[in-house]
């Protein structure tokens, strides 16, 4: 019986993936992404982040869990970054403050040089 109901579930989950579009989206793991994502890769540079409380996330996407919470002018030490059409993630290590250290990926759009 539960065999039968297991099977019976799992043929409903793939007739609704066919229903949506023929296949279903897995969202990225749970585990961490390092450099291994990158795709492009400029020099190490220091930067600051630009945006109060901005993530620092295990991979590049906001599909990602993030790690912590990042305060405005935060130094950020850039190793790469992962590029798309629409969008841009660096890779790097916290450089300052309560996490210093830790890597991770920071939406682009966030990091940046202070303005005096």
């Amino acid at each position: 019986m539960r065999q039968s109901l297991l099977r019976r579930g799992l043929t409903t989950l793939a007739a609704t993936a066919v229903l949506a579009g023929g296949a279903m989206a897995m969202a990225p793991t749970a585990g961490a992404v390092g450099s291994s994502q990158c795709n492009s890769n400029y020099s190490n540079i220091d930067f600051d982040v630009l945006k109060s409380n901005a993530n620092l996330r295990t991979g590049p996407s906001s599909n990602y869990s993030s790690k912590e919470h990042l305060a405005k002018y935060t130094k950020f030490y850039y190793y790469c970054e992962y590029t798309t059409k629409s969008t841009s993630w660096y890779y790097g290590k916290i450089l300052t403050g309560a996490h210093k250290g830790t890597k991770g990926w920071v939406y682009a759009d966030y990091i940046g040089i202070k303005k005096p």
